[in-house]
């Protein structure tokens, strides 16, 4: 049996009908299946539970235009694709800004089987982040409705936030105190302190001590006082997070905000950026398990970064291709160890197994949609210009771009590094090999390009890479 999928489809076509269902059930699923050609019929099936919707363009009484506008008023979150004979390019794109997840001609339904796997993926996605929201608002209320004094502060110590347990405890309410500092809060004699206390947060990353505190009515009390450094998705400092607590709960209570405040701080970022903090990580795991290729990755990131910028990729561009020559290697993590790890050459049947890296990444990373633009890398790079790569066999220009830059300095790098079963090559040798793989392994364009480079930068000078 393939995967369950409930699907409502928007077809006049008995034909075409059974042509979709075909390669549904070839793409792995079991589809349970509704088929409708006139509106009323669309919308009383609507709300019955589907998990996508395939529709024709143009139908009898109406067009997938006027479904996408039926849906988006339902308020429905269903992924919808646009199956049509024909469609112009402005069509199309129309299509898309009213919220299809893509659209294909009948004559390229090989495509339906990947569209529908890539539409259900990022619906999963969407309901990933709704959830992170909610999240993030529930612990919002928490903070607020907190017993603990919780305040916010800019990096010189003026209020943008304080809860009403922390206006409480000073006898203020939380909007008497913005903008104002929180030196108002101090004793005469801590708050001299406090502007010390502010930069041992911004250059340490948190401080905590015991604190005298001033009420409004000028009565003191002694408190608990934590300040940690808040930073944005770039890791910049932005400001402080102050709490205070009563002593006596103090061990109780510290971990328990520190948590709640750790909690908000990564749920109220967008799920991209989240994910952007983790590569780093896995790379260093992968690097771990292949001590073989130690520093490669880092390396042939940098020099992929700086030969596309030359190129003139910029911005988004040029960090996605920093990002897929960063995650390459990524498939490896579904190799096992005797076969990632062997210290010497690999056998035929072991080099069967170490081909499956790219088809990994690409499984591993395609469900998370901020990756999609940077999967050209981890896909494609061993593809060969002369259509003997792997793990699709694309021939020249079929190859994206980045993907035949990155080719040749993965190669270069390679062979320019010692391996446990070889010395590192000669970089007059290396370059002898890269100029007889030019309109075989490399893009004869780029070829010339990377030599140039490397000749302008200098590398025949450089050290080999000794692990």
């Amino acid at each position: 049996m393939g995967t369950p999928l409930r699907v409502l489809i928007l077809e006049d076509q008995i034909s075409d009908l059974e042509l979709t269902l075909m390669h549904l059930k070839q793409a792995g699923f079991d589809p349970a299946w509704t088929c409708v050609d006139k509106k009323e019929d669309y919308l009383a099936h609507l709300k019955d539970g589907f998990d996508i919707i395939l529709a024709d363009f143009k139908l009898p009484q109406f067009d997938a235009l006027h479904a996408l506008q039926h849906l988006k008023e339902s308020g429905l979150d269903l992924p919808f694709i646009v199956v049509s004979g024909a469609i112009s390019e402005e069509v199309a794109v129309q299509c898309i800004k009213m919220g299809a997840a893509d659209y294909l001609l009948k004559d390229r339904m090989i495509r339906l089987g990947p569209a529908v796997e890539n539409a259900l993926n990022e619906k999963k996605l969407r309901d990933e982040q709704k959830r992170s929201h909610a999240q993030v608002r529930l612990l919002s209320s928490a903070i607020e409705q907190s017993t603990e004094g919780i305040a916010v502060t800019d990096i010189s110590g003026q209020f943008l936030f304080a809860n009403n347990a922390l206006a409480g405890m000073h006898g203020y309410m939380p909007e008497e105190l913005k903008g104002k500092n929180i030196a108002i809060l101090y004793t005469p004699q801590e708050s001299s302190l406090i502007e010390s206390a502010n930069l041992r947060a911004l250059t340490e990353g948190q401080y905590s001590d015991e604190t005298w505190h001033t009420r409004k009515d000028q009565t003191t009390f002694s408190g608990q006082s934590h300040i940690s450094l808040l930073r944005d998705e770039n890791s910049n400092p932005i400001g402080l997070i102050h709490t205070l607590r009563d002593i006596t709960e103090r061990k109780q209570a510290e971990e328990k905000i520190k948590q709640l405040l750790i909690d908000l701080q990564q749920k109220n970022e967008e799920l991209a950026h989240a994910y952007d903090a983790t590569l780093e990580g896995w790379v260093r795991f992968l690097d771990l398990r292949d001590q073989e290729t130690e520093g490669h990755t880092q390396r042939v990131t940098e020099m992929t970064t700086e030969l596309a910028a030359q190129m003139g990729f910029a911005g988004a561009g040029l960090l996605h291709i920093r990002r897929g020559a960063l995650l390459h290697d990524i498939g490896k993590m579904g190799i096992p160890d005797n076969v990632l790890r062997k210290p010497g050459p690999l056998n035929n049947d072991e080099w069967e197994i170490m081909r499956r890296h790219p088809v990994y990444a690409f499984q591993m990373l395609s469900p998370i949609e901020f990756l999609h633009p940077a999967l050209d890398i981890p896909h494609h790079h061993h593809e060969r210009w002369d259509g003997t790569g792997y793990p699709n066999q694309l021939i020249k220009e079929e190859i994206p771009m980045p993907a035949r830059m990155f080719a040749i300095i993965d190669v270069w790098d390679a062979l320019n590094s010692d391996r446990p079963y070889r010395k590192a090559w000669h970089p007059e040798k290396a370059i002898d090999y890269i100029k007889s793989q030019s309109g075989k392994h490399f893009d004869p364009h780029l070829v010339q390009i990377f030599l140039d480079f490397i000749a302008s930068k200098g590398f025949l000078h450089s050290t080999n890479h000794n692990h």
